[in-house]
């Protein structure tokens, strides 16, 4: 028997209202809460009332608007890369890259707990793909050797961050590899893009990488609180997507106002680096914490934070604790996590301390 999804209804940047009450609320992913901002709010209504809704076609037809070719410069001038495509979601953002660039590697390695539009974007475009044990520099590199003179472009894909525990990937290292051997690497930066590096550039920030031999994918709907997925990288890669990508090409164009969200969205994250910073600091200060206490989760500057018990007893006690406290429990079931389900908390801007004083006690009364 499937679990009921929840309905739930924002009724302010931290509160939902379910089932008549209103709640707390840590889920979700818009890590800065910019879906409420009204600064966006005013760019989308005012695309709206001159541009209309939808430009009434295919990029590649007759839907190709100036504010799609505007935000795609957004996107690269941020994150410091040539060029960026724009696509309906970061879903589609993934299917699309593989599509595009399906003649330009001969083995894509996969990290085995990557997002399942990763693993169903390589299958579609028909891709050699090895999948590697998770966060596993060594395999990939010894794979990597074993490959044939003739066949040797090869790609490693991964997720910023992923899995369960949400841990930073080691791409530093990955970079080493491509580098070393003649290859590049893909990160999905939809939990990283917006959240690490001084500035919310992303992984590459983070550890200081070069753009050559990197290539990026993501979402405009987490840390930028929109809509619309991206790739971005050098022009030779983004191109070829542009060309031959069949999930770009025959897609409607990108929503018109959206476009006018996501580059107000952009805009304000580049102009606001302490949005980044303090919920860097407050993500560190409140996993710390929770480490203290005996939960196994890494100490990542990134505002998601599993809550696993090994006992259902716990589960069940810190699910009535936080509805008593007035907190949304969100218990999630999502491909990848635990089929039984787990707690996935998530930390923005917006909140408090004294929401997440709340918030802590219920876990300590949960023990």
């Amino acid at each position: 028997m499937s679990n009921p999804t929840p309905v739930l209804k924002a009724v302010d940047p931290t509160h939902v209202e379910y089932e008549g009450n209103i709640y707390r609320f840590f889920g979700g992913y818009d890590y800065h809460r910019l879906s409420w901002n009204q600064e966006i709010i005013k760019a989308m209504n005012h695309a709206a009332l001159i541009y209309g809704m939808n430009s009434g076609g295919s990029r590649c037809t007759t839907g190709n608007h100036p504010l799609h070719i505007e935000l795609e410069q957004a996107i690269a001038r941020f994150f410091g890369f040539e060029d960026a495509l724009l696509l309906p979601t970061g879903y589609l953002a993934n299917l699309a890259l593989f599509q595009g660039l399906r003649k330009e590697f001969d083995t894509v390695f996969v990290d085995e707990k990557s997002h399942p539009c990763i693993r169903n974007g390589t299958r579609v475009a028909g891709l050699d793909t090895h999948v590697f044990p998770h966060m596993n520099a060594d395999y990939i590199e010894n794979e990597v050797k074993k490959l044939s003179k003739d066949k040797n472009r090869f790609l490693i894909v991964t997720e910023g961050t992923g899995s369960v525990y949400s841990p930073i990937v080691p791409a530093d290292r990955y970079m080493q590899i491509a580098d070393q051997y003649d290859g590049m690497l893909l990160v999905d930066e939809a939990h990283t893009a917006g959240i690490l590096g001084k500035t919310g550039r992303g992984i590459r920030e983070y550890f200081n990488l070069s753009e050559d031999r990197y290539l990026i994918s993501g979402t405009l709907s987490k840390a930028f609180g929109t809509y619309g997925g991206f790739i971005s990288g050098a022009r030779k890669w983004i191109e070829p997507v542009r060309n031959s990508a069949h999930v770009y090409q025959c897609s409607s164009a990108f929503p018109i106002p959206l476009c006018a969200a996501g580059k107000k969205a952009i805009e304000i994250i580049d102009n606001t680096p302490e949005y980044v910073v303090n919920l860097q600091h407050m993500s560190l200060k409140v996993k710390t914490y929770l480490r203290d206490k005996g939960f196994q989760l890494p100490l990542t500057p990134t505002p998601t934070i599993p809550v696993l018990y090994d006992n259902p007893i716990h589960v069940e006690k810190l699910k009535i604790l936080l509805k008593k406290a007035g907190i949304y429990p969100t218990y999630i079931f999502y491909p990848g996590g635990p089929k039984e389900g787990y707690f996935r908390f998530a930390l923005s801007s917006v909140h408090t301390w004294d929401d997440i004083h709340v918030f802590l006690d219920c876990i300590d009364k949960s023990l």
